[in-house]
């Protein structure tokens, strides 16, 4: 019997390999394709419906096979029954097919979306120490959804949302619906919302602590946008985090709520704050520009000087027409983040023309510097000892000083709209540490706007007027000139101004300059540009413009533009030309 046995059990195992061998070496069956066509539906309905639809999301499976695919087709109705429903759409007609194509199958269905859903009912409420908030009321009488129209859920959904998060960031933390429902009724294609947000209690601000590692609890308490009692808001918590580390006082620094140790209504805030590795700050440059020739730069700043936030700068100019060395010191004032008392002492020796002056100041001022107005106060003291033409002076003064400005841009360094206004006003009393009395004021202007895409327009005007007995008893710092890369193009620098009888340009009492570009963009960082400026500078108020006209071409950077301007004096005899070459943002 063994011997019979035996050679059966061998070719059946003989047989399940050759089977199994033949399984593992048959080639397998071709993936089929499939392109899926959806009509009847456009924009969120579409997209829903191929974000729904079976078939849609596997036709790039390289497993589906013909039997799969039909049994995919055979849910589509349903997936796009499911994918209209939140929209209000309960009763769609859906014309199907799956035929061979010359590239593979085609899938298409064809729908008609049928009646909308109307809501019917709109039952909202509010609960909790929250129902007497007129915001919440009036966050209630917003909701986007009414009686009468569409009942689309994935509206219904963001209105929740917007709900919950107005109580929220009024201290309600612990916000939630008591109800919410959707009744849908088929028979008579309506809908009724039941709606009730229930507020729970309103928290506000406990104590804040941490930071003083760093800073002195006096000044970190002035950068809090809260305070003590106020409704509870995480985005005044992210609001103090961007302020802080916007100071430049911290390495790092995390603002958050500690809810564990809430006691009762009152939520403790915790300031993580990382003190600066380098407190000094050295920075070093080497330029090139039209008006003060090649120039090299050393800064040195150091962010924090002591834990009042007292701030320290210097600044060292080496230019082939201008040297200078100031120091500054900057200390937080009521509103730290805008509000500063400046300290400053400087030297400058400057040449142009054959004017020679070297000024050294010593100055206070109180400045506001806030994201849209500038203004300040300020006082300085000045001895400026001077050469103009074939005269030499003297001049000491204490000046005081009133200035302000605005600026509306939607970007300060490369701009596509905007508008900048500034007006300045300073003077001197003979016989108050001055020897001479004067009053200027200054107003300046720029304007750019983009009329159409990749064209700007941009135009600027400044104005000064002095009243003083003769231009002669100011020093050249307090006179007016104009010419150069920022103010007339195609004249040198300060080269525009009264003259004495040599024909020496000494500065005048007066100024006017206006100037219109306009800026072709072509790329992602360059542009060309042509313009126009004029202008005066002189003791009497006579139009006789001084003209430059050119173009230019720009080179876009992340701290600004690179002008290189080609420039002509066409009010000047034989009409000379001039290269000009500029770096610096839009305001």
């Amino acid at each position: 019997m063994q011997l019979i046995i035996a050679p059966l059990l061998k070719f059946r195992n003989l047989l399940l390999v050759g089977l199994v061998f033949q399984l593992l070496t048959r080639p397998a069956c071709a993936a089929v394709e499939v392109r899926v066509v959806v009509k009847g539906v456009e924009g969120a309905l579409y997209d829903n419906v191929l974000s729904r639809l079976s078939i849609n999301l596997q036709k790039e499976n390289a497993r589906l096979q013909v039997a799969g695919m039909y049994k995919l087709h055979g849910k589509a109705t349903a997936d796009i029954e499911d994918a209209l429903a939140p929209y209000g759409y309960y009763h769609p007609a859906v014309t199907s097919s799956l035929r061979p194509g010359d590239d593979g199958w085609v899938a298409e269905y064809v729908i008609d979306k049928g009646e909308p859903l109307i809501i019917k009912e709109v039952d909202l409420c509010l609960s909790g120490s929250g129902k007497r908030s007129r915001t919440l009321e009036l966050a209630l009488q917003s909701f986007a959804l009414r009686k009468g129209e569409i009942l689309d859920q994935t509206v219904y959904e963001k209105e929740k949302k917007r709900l919950v998060n107005a109580a929220i960031a009024l201290g309600f933390l612990d916000s939630g619906f008591l109800r919410k429902k959707i009744t849908i009724n088929r028979a008579d294609n309506s809908g009724e919302i039941d709606l009730c947000l229930e507020t729970g209690r309103q928290y506000v601000f406990g104590e804040t602590s941490g930071g003083e590692n760093v800073i002195r609890k006096s000044l970190m308490d002035r950068f809090l946008p809260y305070k003590k009692g106020e409704p509870f808001s995480e985005v005044k918590l992210y609001e103090l985090q961007s302020t802080l580390y916007r100071t430049d006082y911290f390495r790092e620094v995390r603002v958050w709520a500690d809810k564990d140790s809430a006691s009762a209504d009152r939520v403790p805030v915790v300031i993580d704050a990382v003190a600066p590795d380098n407190l000094n700050k050295y920075s070093f440059g080497v330029g090139f520009a039209t008006d003060t020739g090649v120039r090299a730069k050393v800064d040195w700043r150091n962010r924090l000087f002591n834990d009042r936030g007292h701030k320290i700068q210097a600044g060292l100019l080496m230019a082939e027409f201008e040297k200078s060395l100031s120091l500054t010191t900057q200390i937080p004032r009521k509103d730290p983040r805008y509000d500063m008392l400046v300290h400053s002492l400087g030297y400058q020796d400057k040449t142009w023309e054959n004017t020679t002056t070297r000024l050294i100041t010593a100055s206070v001022a109180q400045e506001h510097s806030g994201p849209r107005f500038k203004f300040g106060i300020g006082l300085e003291v000045r001895d400026e000892v001077y050469d103009v033409g074939s005269t030499r002076g003297d001049a000491t003064m204490l000046i005081p000083s009133l200035n302000g400005g605005v600026v509306f841009a939607d970007n300060i360094l490369n701009t596509t709209n905007g508008l900048q206004f500034s007006v300045g006003v300073l003077g001197a009393l003979e016989n108050v540490l001055s020897n001479v009395s004067f009053l200027q004021g200054t107003v300046n202007g720029k304007a750019i706007f983009t009329p159409v895409k990749g064209v700007r327009l941009i135009g600027r005007a400044s104005f000064g007027a002095t009243l003083v007995d003769s231009s002669n008893d100011l020093p050249p710092s307090l006179r007016f000139y104009t010419g150069g890369d920022t103010t007339i193009r195609g004249y040198q620098y300060r080269s525009i101004g009264t003259k004495d009888s040599s024909g020496e340009v000494i500065g005048g009492k007066y100024l006017s300059v206006q100037s219109i570009e306009v800026e072709k963009i072509l790329g992602q960082y360059w542009s060309v540009a042509t313009f126009w400026d004029g202008g005066l500078a002189s003791d009497d108020l006579q139009l006789d413009y001084s003209q430059g006209v050119g173009a230019g071409l720009r080179f876009r950077l992340p701290f600004g533009q690179v002008r290189l301007d080609v420039a002509s004096a066409v009010t000047e005899d034989g009409q000379p030309f001039m290269v000009h070459l500029n770096v610096g943002g839009d305001f």
